[in-house]
């Protein structure tokens, strides 16, 4: 049977809190823990792992679980208008299992990072950041700094026995959750981008207006323009070296290149991640051609990437963006490759998928 694809806009950037009117779910609330976003409530594991075993099925646009309609609140969740996540599921089932509930902490050995091949990654989405100019960068480190602050406790006790080295980038533990306080960050801030503020330069506390790009005024437009933005920065760092450190990856393709050659492109540049310790293994498969051979479906799987929790907590917290570099790469490069892309998601414990649609 072939596979189904939904679109984002099936999964909004909010999720209404659980109501009275979800009692015949059996559902219980309780207080938020690390990875709820602060929403108020969560679902208790046990009430999550009861909805997921039920069977959702779509008619006509009406959800019904186990044949009772969901409760209005929730289709009008499902419909309401709002700043669309930067990213897409591969089925909706899997987004809505990812919903309820905070991933479990990444116990397994993942590989330590060349520190910097991490700094470069971090440092192309700040640069992301600053570039589309939709907040002071000052107010930005603010916000970011706070926010470490507000999960690092759970954070740390959600990993035990393992004990995460703060501060030290290597440290896969330690990446997965700065990476993903980086990302949740500009996400918040995006909901709330600012057109005209004044920004602090330097230590001597000089100010200067900013004034956001004309061509983006509509905050709904951030996260595509982020993920652009950063694919960009990201690959071609990559390409030029970074702090004297040369990672290998490889030119952009010509315009008339087929699509086998697109492939061993993608390959070589998430044999890179793999290199510099981001992932324990990445894979590429080609899914079909087009007629021309010019583009096709392409899937990328990174196992025990370093960002593997981060990805499903930003996921589980309806994030704008997820911290999934290796995409953002790969996105760079197809565009340096004058290739239009478009990839969607599929997470497991161990492992994250990207379903590339290119032409």
């Amino acid at each position: 049977m072939p596979t189904t694809f939904y679109s984002a806009q099936f999964i909004r950037a909010s999720f209404p809190p659980v109501s009275s009117s979800c009692k015949n779910s059996k559902l219980q609330s309780v207080p938020p823990r690390h990875g709820d976003g602060g929403a108020g409530t969560r679902i208790e594991r046990k009430g999550a792992q009861s909805l997921l075993a039920n069977r959702w099925t779509s008619f006509g646009g009406e959800l019904e679980l186990l044949g009772k309609r969901l409760p209005v609140e929730y289709k009008r969740w499902i419909g309401r208008a709002g700043i669309d996540v930067g990213y897409e599921f591969e089925d909706v089932l899997g987004a809505l299992m990812l919903a309820p509930s905070p991933p479990e902490p990444i116990l397994f050995a993942r590989r330590m990072l060349n520190l910097k091949f991490a700094v470069l990654l971090m440092r192309s989405a700040y640069e992301a950041v600053d570039a589309l100019d939709f907040i002071p960068m000052d107010k930005f480190q603010i916000k970011f700094w706070k926010l470490r602050q507000s999960e690092v406790e759970p954070y740390a006790l959600q990993c035990q026995p393992l004990r995460v080295k703060y501060g030290d980038l290597t440290d896969p533990l330690y990446f997965d959750f700065i990476s993903f306080s980086q990302f949740a960050t500009i996400s918040n801030e995006m909901r709330t981008g600012e057109v005209v503020f004044e920004e602090k330069m330097g230590s001597d506390g000089e100010r200067r207006v900013v004034r956001r790009d004309t061509k983006l005024q509509d905050n709904g437009d951030l996260p595509a323009a982020f993920i652009d933005k950063a694919g960009k920065l990201l690959y071609q760092q990559l390409l030029d070296g970074f702090e004297g450190e040369v990672f290998d990856a490889p030119p952009p393709c010509t315009s008339d290149s087929d699509f086998s050659s697109v492939i061993k492109g993608v390959k070589k540049l998430l044999q890179v991640f793999v290199n510099e310790g981001y992932a324990l293994n990445a894979s590429i498969e080609p899914v079909q051609s087009s007629a021309d051979n010019h583009g096709g479906k392409l899937r990328v799987k990174m196992e025990g990437s370093a960002t593997q929790w981060g990805i499903q907590a930003l996921a589980s917290r309806r994030a704008l963006l997820l911290s999934d570099f290796a995409a953002l790469a790969v996105g760079g490069y197809l565009l340096a490759s004058n290739r239009k892309a478009s990839h969607k998601v599929r997470c497991s414990d161990t492992s994250t998928e990207q379903l590339w649609t290119i032409v």
